[in-house]
């Protein structure tokens, strides 16, 4: 058998239009959820976005369009930050530490909410 491939090009323009398009729902920053949640360090909210993005890859979901490093300037310095879909901010809301008594009730009240019984 013989394999074929197949190259393909696009455009520049048609990738930056792509591109555009894919950020279209980064609508929230990581950082507004670390606060929502009151992540106690930048710590918990990177370990928080980092599972969140790992759930993504396990389910198939993909991580363009749902998660994006950005850089934010301030007086002090640069800091970066995560543009976030509905989805991603959820996510990691729901990703902080399981110490942390708002992220527990947020999550124990969606299984309720969703009456979760069985999977």
């Amino acid at each position: 058998m013989q394999l074929t491939l197949i190259q393909t090009r696009t455009s520049p323009v048609m990738d930056e239009f792509a591109e555009k398009m894919a950020t279209l729902n980064l609508l929230y920053y990581a950082s507004e959820a670390a606060t929502e949640m009151e992540f106690d360090s930048p710590e918990e909210l990177q370990d928080s976005v980092k599972r969140a993005i790992e759930f993504c890859l396990s389910a198939g979901i993909p991580i363009k369009g749902n998660f994006q490093r950005v850089y934010k300037c301030f007086d002090d310095g640069i800091l970066y930050d995560w543009k976030v879909s509905q989805l991603g901010y959820k996510l990691v809301c729901l990703s902080g530490k399981p110490s942390n008594p708002i992220v527990a009730r947020s999550f124990i009240q969606l299984i309720k909410d969703n009456h979760l019984n069985h999977f």
